[in-house]
């Protein structure tokens, strides 16, 4: 795997953004270490036995046999963790291992797959869950699987507690609906879209450095626009653009709304509240119209010869100057040890609206886990699960194994600081709207009118409110079992 910086390197940018992170944002980042225990003054201490001060007596740790219960835990694919892949998958590995001798029971990793959502719907229909817990992508759980009954509510499992520093904040807080949580995912830095750059590029067409834009605080949407309209290239003098500036496959739009502050999607108990009407939202749309009608970049697929990841191979092999997309691209696309990036790139946060007050990190969806409604003594999976996730015993440590990661999806320090930042202050947000199919559909025919021009934001948004209304109106009234009805197969995974 490409790897061009060492660890010592890593390591300072980390605890420089860790400690600044701490400074700036009080109870935002990571959790406060806590505090030592008292220990006895002086003069006590000349009053105690020896054994007493020497050996203090340890708390018993509470005996839990699960009598010989094998726990599934499902996917698409096979999600056994294993030691080549990273300290953190290594440190799961053993401790699963552990978990199994000490607990009594047996933790199965089962392949259901690319059908196994349905699988997950069929059975749990048939009062016989195929797994204890599957991985699921927030928009299909959320309100579907949940609404459907296929989902298990976690906030009535005692041994989960969302809020430890090992749960990400971002898949928890999309994954709540209607005051219950379903959704967990063990820590991790993969956060989602931000601004990939062709470092080398850059260099070579004196385009400024991104980085120095973000320390000064000058990546703006306005500063985005200009690079994104400097970096076309027509480098054959044909009179056709052959080095774009920029591509966006999809959402930049809500890129947009995010970096502004303007997060439209609000859950309540009763479901979820859209507000357009907040001012931040005809800026953010104004900002994005005035991209979109200004500058010439890449934002549709060519589906007669173009696959849905032509973009991202495009970028990695040195045909765009920027890409808006998800971390994830950094292990899958460009630091591959074959095919991978030969160019130096980098990654920077989505830029600033006027009315930010810091980065953000939009996404669409996330994948998660969740406890399948039915299993039996669901008490016993959410222990089990927590069990096998107690990586670390301080946050510190949480960090260290956080470090790892970044280590083999980074190019240079200077990322990994910023996706540090990103998550240590918790400014990761996955789109509460996605899995609401009408609802979804109506906002986003409002935004691609304002996109393509044909309307001013005021105007799109005056237009589509009335069907908006009526598809946040139709939500309480979806007949979610009949939905589950169509994913029903005559015969789950075995």
């Amino acid at each position: 795997m490409k790897n061009k910086l060492g660890k010592k390197l890593l390591a300072a940018a980390l605890s420089a953004i860790m400690v600044f992170s701490l400074a700036a944002c009080g109870d935002k980042g990571s959790e406060p270490a806590k505090a030592p225990e008292a220990t006895p003054t002086t003069a006590a201490k000349a009053t105690q036995a020896p054994a007493a001060t020497n050996t203090p007596t340890p708390t018993p740790e509470p005996v839990i046999d699960f009598g010989g219960r094998v726990f599934k835990i499902g996917s698409y694919y096979d999600m056994t963790p294993s030691a080549d892949e990273g300290a953190l998958e290594a440190a799961l590995a053993d401790r699963i291992a552990e978990v199994e001798q000490k607990h009594n029971c047996k933790i199965e990793f089962v392949n259901l797959g690319g059908d196994y959502v349905a699988d997950y719907v069929t059975s749990v229909l048939a009062g016989d869950p195929i797994v204890d817990i599957g991985y699921v992508v927030t928009q299909k759980l959320l309100p579907s699987l949940i609404e459907g009954g296929i989902a298990y509510p976690l906030s009535k499992l005692p041994a989960l507690d969302l809020s430890e520093y090992k749960w990400r904040s971002d898949v928890v807080e999309a994954g709540k609906y209607k005051g219950e949580n379903y959704a967990m995912l063990l820590k991790d830095p993969e956060i989602r879209y931000g601004i990939f750059w062709n470092r080398s590029l850059f260099e070579r067409y004196g385009l400024p450095n991104l980085y120095d834009l973000v320390d000064k605080g000058e990546w703006t949407w306005e500063k985005f626009q200009e690079i994104a309209a400097l970096g076309n290239q027509d480098t054959d003098g044909d009179g056709t653009i052959d080095l774009y500036g920029f591509n966006a496959r999809e959402n930049l739009a809500w890129c947009y709304l995010y970096s502004n502050g303007a997060y439209v999607a609000n859950k309540t108990d009763a479901g979820i509240d859209i507000n357009l009407k907040d001012k931040k939202v005809v800026e953010a749309l104004t900002g994005l119209q005035n991209f979109t009608q200004n500058v010439k970049f890449r934002d549709a697929i060519d589906w007669s010869k173009e696959g849905w990841d032509s973009f991202i191979k495009d970028f990695r092999d040195g045909k765009y100057m920027m890409c808006l997309e998800e971390f994830w691209i950094s292990y899958a696309y460009l630091n591959k040890a074959d095919s991978g990036m030969t160019d130096d790139w980098g990654w920077v946060p989505f830029p600033k609206g006027p009315s930010a007050t810091d980065w953000s990190c939009y996404g669409k969806e996330n994948g998660a886990r969740f406890i399948l409604n039915g299993v039996e003594k669901p008490e016993d999976v959410a222990l089990m699960y927590d069990l096998i996730t107690d990586l670390a015993d301080t946050n510190e440590e949480w960090d260290e194994l956080m470090e790892d990661k970044l280590e083999n999806w980074c190019d240079d320090a200077k990322t990994a600081e910023l996706v540090a930042y990103i998550y240590n202050n918790k400014l990761a947000v996955i789109n509460g709207v996605q899995g609401f199919g009408d609802l979804n559909s109506a906002i986003n025919n409002m935004i691609n009118e304002v996109s393509k021009g044909s309307m001013t934001p005021q105007t799109a948004l005056e237009t589509y409110q009335s069907s908006i209304d009526a598809a946040i109106a139709d939500i309480s009234n979806h007949d979610y079992n009949a939905e589950m009805q169509e994913y029903k197969v005559d015969e789950p995974a075995q």
